[in-house]
């Protein structure tokens, strides 16, 4: 499932009576966006039932030991029996302190010891001798066993206990999310352009295309040399698609000024060529806001239907406020088929 369906989903789910009792398990490929999942629904809980950030824990049990989980034992005062203190984290979603959250990243790659320990926490809610939360969320992330990233296969008890959910990425979901978390309008229209180089893992591979390592790369400075650039993109998504990017990268800063589009619509530049027409129209679609999205639907509808559709869904998710826009009631009504995939 993709990155909407499932946190939807999961969402609605733990919105059932004693739906926090469900540990939904999320499995997919490295880098994918699971943990980013995971974050979304916890912070969408948060706001659902008021959960401050205390607690909201995340537990990645293949870096801890199980004394993180059940306690370092010490002496009771009266010496005849031993106690155990329990961990920092567990401590904070203790029962008593109201609905709170437990985030399992890298559950598979969890040995055995650690898994054991974990079977009474998802479905006790007990973590060593010390009860849970008595609303207690819990979400799990995890790579499957064929993706070689070091992951293990879950034991049937533990298995047994959550219920594990595909997760696939998905263009569309991700540029969703891109869009709000401050990608760069070159490469959300590289992906735009190569959707199959979001997501092109191979484990035979140690280094990747995937929604995470594209997030790096976001973070390369833009003013590298074009030679340098592409050496920092290799090393965070490989030889091939760094430099189908870096190639990108060129024919973007050679395009047009985006902001003739603002100044004449009628006569701004329309690329040829697709690269380079992608390029321009993320540019385009960057700077769409109340005072120039009219003039951008006006400059729309001077392209093909297929690159009217890119520009204004970008647009919109930008700025949901277009649909107000002069033009906009026209060109959706002249583009229903287009909108609504006929």
């Amino acid at each position: 499932m993709k990155f909407s369906t499932l946190k939807n989903s999961i969402l609605t789910q733990f919105k059932q009576e004693n739906g926090h009792l469900v540990v939904p398990f999320l499995v997919g490929q490295p880098g994918g966006g699971k943990s980013a999942c995971a974050r979304e629904i916890a912070k969408e809980l948060q706001e659902t039932y008021s959960i401050p950030d205390s607690r909201v824990v995340e537990f990645n049990p293949s870096l801890r030991d199980p004394v993180d989980i059940m306690g370092i034992p010490f002496k009771s005062e009266d010496g005849t029996h031993s106690e155990w203190l329990p961990p920092q984290e567990f401590f904070a979603i203790r029962a008593g302190q109201g609905p709170s959250i437990l985030i399992l990243e890298e559950l598979s790659d969890a040995g055995m010891a650690m898994q054991n320990p974990l079977c009474r926490v998802i479905l006790d809610r007990y973590a060593g001798q010390m009860k849970l939360s008595e609303q207690l969320f819990i979400i799990a992330t995890g790579n499957r066993v064929e993706d070689k990233s070091g992951a293990n296969r879950l034991s049937t008890k533990l298995g047994n206990r959550v219920r594990t959910l595909t997760f696939d990425s998905d263009v569309e979901d991700w540029m969703t999310w891109a869009y709000s978390h401050g990608i760069n309008s070159t490469l959300i229209s590289f992906i735009k352009f190569r959707p199959a180089l979001l997501n092109s893992f191979d484990p035979k591979v140690s280094v990747n295309p995937t929604p995470r390592s594209w997030e790096d790369v976001n973070r390369i400075p833009q003013e590298l040399e074009a030679a340098v650039f592409y050496e920092h993109a290799k090393g965070a998504v490989g030889e091939g698609a760094a430099a189908e990017y870096a190639a990108f990268v060129k024919v973007a800063n050679e395009m047009p000024d985006p902001q003739e589009v603002i100044k004449n619509p009628e006569k701004a530049p329309l690329p040829d060529r697709p690269d380079v027409l992608y390029a321009y129209l993320g540019a385009v679609e960057a700077l769409v806001e109340k005072k120039t999205a009219a003039n951008i639907i006006k400059y729309a509808t001077r392209l093909s239907p297929e690159f009217q559709t890119v520009l204004m869904i970008g647009c919109y998710r930008r700025f949901k406020g277009i649909t107000s826009a002069k033009g906009f009631s026209d060109w959706a009504i002249a583009n229903a088929n287009l909108l609504l995939g006929k």
